[in-house]
């Protein structure tokens, strides 16, 4: 036999990894790599339940801004009785189901503004949260509440399932839990969403 050369029995081995070896290293590094990148993962959901909340809370404080430039523009006396009524009301379960109506012309769209929890029923299934109805042939203290229709409505915070109302009126210059009178001169307003709480307050002016 030739120096140097081999028979077909024999096989030099060259130097390399086998599919085992391979396999094997990529589940490390696939078990490194998640080992790494958990805390970004989990820190970026954290992020993103965070810009979740600042969102819903400031709609929530849009919404309730909503409503007090509503009541600025009310007069400060209606004609036919009060001119502004909140209705201090709950529910089973502890939660505030308080009513305000007021007349006002703002946005153009004259009538009284009446506002409310929705709460679904059997016979009503649109969307629970609150809302606002305008009602051109009422007076604040003539709004039947329980005859309001949800789809003659708008969902001014849907999912809200709490309204809490207190008013200061200008004769006691405390605030009330229930209130019927002339436009008061600052209201609080309180609206709870989920597990989450928005409140706000305003000043009116006195004319």
């Amino acid at each position: 036999m030739v120096p140097g050369l081999t028979d077909g029995t024999h096989r030099i081995r060259r130097p390399g990894f086998t599919l085992a070896e391979v396999m094997v290293v990529l589940a490390l590094f696939g078990l490194i790599a998640s080992l790494a990148f958990a805390p970004s993962v989990s820190l970026v959901r954290r992020l993103e339940e965070v810009r979740g909340e600042i969102a819903g809370e400031q709609e929530a404080d849009y919404r309730m801004s909503r409503l007090a430039a509503e009541l600025r523009r009310s007069p400060r006396n209606f004609p036919e009785g009060p001119a502004v009524v909140s209705v201090r009301h709950d529910v089973l379960g502890g939660l505030a189901d308080d009513r305000l109506a007021f007349w006002s012309d703002w946005g153009g769209l004259t009538g009284v503004r009446a506002w409310m929890i929705h709460r679904p029923g059997v016979s009503k299934r649109s969307v629970p949260g609150m809302y606002r109805w305008i009602l051109p042939l009422a007076s604040p203290s003539t709004v039947d509440w329980d005859a309001l229709d949800p789809e003659e409505g708008y969902p001014v915070i849907s999912g809200a399932v709490s309204l809490r109302i207190a008013v200061l009126d200008h004769g006691t210059a405390e605030w009330s839990d229930e209130f019927a009178g002339s436009r008061p001169r600052g209201i609080r307003i309180t609206v709870k969403k989920g597990e989450e709480e928005f409140s706000r307050e305003e000043w009116l002016p006195p004319e």
